[in-house]
């Protein structure tokens, strides 16, 4: 069985489309459109910055990492 860190990072590799280290708001937006069914740059902004902790305009996998140890434990 997979930790909630382990978890946290496998589901970051899916969502890093371009493996660049990071997801972008793009891809955030992608996910949340498909997940939510909801249109809308405001909405997925409104959530894409609740993950972004450092408001460096992407999610890093400690930020992701991080959030679900927060929601999980």
């Amino acid at each position: 069985m997979m930790t909630t860190e382990q978890l946290a990072a496998a589901l970051f590799d899916f969502l890093d489309d371009t493996k660049d280290g990071v997801i972008s708001r793009g891809e955030f937006v992608s996910l949340a459109e498909c997940l939510l069914h909801e249109k809308g740059f405001n909405f997925s902004s409104n959530i894409f910055n609740k993950f972004d902790a450092n408001h460096d305009n992407a999610i890093s996998r400690e930020e992701l990492i991080e959030l679900f140890l927060y929601i999980y434990l």
